[in-house]
């Protein structure tokens, strides 16, 4: 039930969160149609289902007011959307109150007021750590010192916040521009104008990351510098740059402080007349902008402006408007609590860094912790890696023996096969020679037997004699090619090839009328292998084709045609002679039948009357 409760309140907050940020996201729309601002407020009040929703509905109806310089009424709705808001849902419109708060009573030149919102927004900004907004909350605290002329803690709260802001890695680009610029402004005004142009020049860095209508104060702070240092032409340069930015955006508190220095500038040229235009434009500025630090700079340049222009009158009252509102912001009693505030921020300061370090402590020992439990995990781990690696390890190496002594155990019926194919082998080519050459032997020593019992005229015996020449002849040619199958293991295609083109040049020479031709196509792989038996009777069955053909055809040509059939090695004998008739088969062509079947092959006759006869071995 409890968990049931608790993913209850996340599905809630994770719905609200959303719905927050869609109601943002429409109330933004007031920045850019100001024309439809009321209307924008009075469709979206009736969407507001939380305290956070309304916070953030208050948040930028004060934005309109503040925009409208109504700042009482904007300074009330900011403290009512801050009290509203939720620090866990909005906490970044909380710290973007206190800035808006502070700037209300910066203008009005409550210095006290002012430092109190920026450490409040301080205080939200470390709850929600949340780098950048605490970052802004240090530097608006370094502009209250400038605007008090305490510079030297303007400097050191500005480089607080460009500390802070420089090494988090998610900074806003922009708020890193504004603590440089009131690191910047406190010098300039403290009298160090190398060390404010060094920190305002260092704002261009990042220049391809800013949005330049948010940094027009740099210009007109550059052209201030400048104009303290007596460079005129330079700094009127820079200020007129920073006039046109202000123009767009219609920033009446920058444009009263450009015309302020244009008119300091014009009066230090004793450009009297062009001085007396810039004040009077630099006061138009400074009503609209209702900032009572502008003026005090428009009324101390005003004193100094008479002064120059030698109307001592107008100098001395002034320089009496200027100290009576001096006085008003440097009262003792604000000046004490300024310094109780500050000394409340210092003692807050140390009690955060003493519960950081507290809570580093405990960090670190749960950092050690973890990392003494991660470092046994890994141990264990590492044992249980090895053990599973010692058992693949063991495994692996029984099997690779398994493997050697299978490899073996093939290797050895490997060879016994080799051995009794072999020896198959030789037996054929044993009953080859026991049938044919001792045949062929018997026939000629029975022949010449019978040659003392005939009496034979010379003619008729030496026509015996011829024959019984002629037959062998043939046997020892039979006996050779036995012997050249017995000196190979294998015969390729190429010693077919060889052999046969032998057997046909001694055909062209015997018949020189008859057309012999060999033909083996390209795409037939010469290194094909056929045993030794194989090749012997692939040769046989071509000679004893051969032999038919120029004996009983008559043909003109007679070709030996190579190919492949079925992956195997096809050789048909093709003949334009007369043909024969199937039933006309003698021993010769049974013979060469034989032969294929004893090397497992199929012979095949082919012949018509008249057109030829083809004999292939397949």
């Amino acid at each position: 039930m409890q968990r049931l409760y608790t993913l209850s309140l996340f599905f809630i907050l994770i719905c609200s969160t959303a719905f927050s940020q869609d109601l943002r996201k429409r109330l933004g729309r007031t920045y850019s149609n100001p024309d439809s601002v009321d209307i924008i407020f009075e469709l979206e009040k009736k969407n507001l289902h939380s305290a956070n929703d309304s916070g953030i509905y208050y948040f930028f109806v004060a934005e309109k007011y503040n925009r409208a310089f109504e700042n009482e009424i904007a300074h009330k709705t900011f403290l009512k959307s801050a009290s509203l808001l939720d620090p866990k849902l909005s906490n970044d419109l909380i710290s973007l109150c206190y800035i808006r708060l502070n700037r209300l009573e910066a203008n009005s030149g409550n210095w006290d007021q002012a430092l109190y919102y920026s450490q409040k927004g301080l205080e939200n900004a470390t709850v929600g750590l949340d780098s950048n907004y605490m970052g802004y909350a240090l530097l608006d605290i370094s502009v209250v010192y400038h605007d008090m002329e305490d510079y030297a803690k303007g400097v050191e709260y500005g480089k607080k916040a460009h500390e802070l802001l420089t090494h988090f890695t998610k900074a806003n680009p922009t708020f890193v521009a504004f603590s440089l610029n009131a690191i910047g402004i406190n010098f300039d005004d403290w009298g160090k104008p190398d060390s404010a142009l060094y920190y305002h020049y260092k704002i261009f860095d990042n220049i391809d990351k800013l949005d330049s209508s948010r940094i027009t104060f740099t210009f007109n702070n550059i052209g201030n510098t400048l104009l303290k240092q007596e460079k005129y032409n330079e700094a009127e340069s820079w200020i007129k740059t920073a006039i046109n930015l202000n123009r767009k955006d219609q920033d009446q508190y920058s444009l009263a402080a450009n015309y302020t220095n244009l008119a300091t500038i014009a009066y230090k040229l004793r450009d009297f007349s062009k001085a007396e235009i810039m004040m009077d434009s630099a006061y138009k500025y400074v009503e609209e902008s209702q900032s009572t630090e502008k003026m005090r700079d428009y009324l101390e340049e005003q004193y100094r402006f008479n002064k120059a222009k030698g109307n001592l009158a107008s100098a001395m009252d002034y320089l009496e408007q200027y100290s009576t509102l001096k006085d008003s912001i440097f009262k003792e009693e604000r000046v004490k609590m300024l310094g109780e505030l500050e000394a409340k921020y210092q003692v807050q300061t140390k009690e955060r860094e003493l519960a950081e370090s507290r809570a580093a402590l405990v960090e670190n020992e749960l950092l050690v912790k973890n990392r003494n439990n991660q470092i046994l995990l890994l141990v264990v781990f590492l044992l249980i890696i090895l053990g599973v690696a010692f058992f693949i390890y063991y495994r692996q190496k029984t099997k690779n023996k398994h493997l050697e002594q299978e490899a073996k155990l093939q290797q050895i019926y490997a060879e016994q096969e080799t051995q009794k194919q072999l020896h198959e082998q030789r037996n054929r080519i044993s009953s080859d020679l026991h049938d044919n050459i001792g045949a062929q032997l018997t026939f000629i020593v029975s022949s010449l037997d019978n040659l003392k019992y005939f009496e034979l005229s010379k003619e008729k015996m030496a026509g015996k004699i011829d024959q019984i020449s002629a037959f062998t002849v043939e046997t020892v040619n039979e006996l050779r090619d036995t012997i050249w199958a017995m000196n190979k293991d294998n015969i390729s295609l190429g010693d077919l090839q060889t052999r046969l083109a032998g057997l046909i040049a001694k055909a062209k020479s015997a018949c020189p009328q008859i057309n012999f031709e060999l033909e083996i196509p390209d795409d037939l792989e010469m290194d094909l292998l056929l045993n030794s038996m194989e090749g012997v009777n692939y040769y046989r069955v071509a000679q004893e084709a051969l032999n038919n053909a120029i004996k009983h055809s008559g043909a003109s040509q007679i070709k030996i045609v190579f190919s492949k059939h079925n992956e195997q090695i096809r050789v048909c004998i093709e003949d334009n002679g007369k043909g024969i008739h199937q039933a006309g088969i003698g021993n010769g062509l049974a013979n060469m039948r034989n032969r294929a079947e004893r090397i497992g092959r199929e012979l095949k006759i082919e012949s018509a009357l008249g057109q030829g006869t083809q004999v292939c071995i397949f």
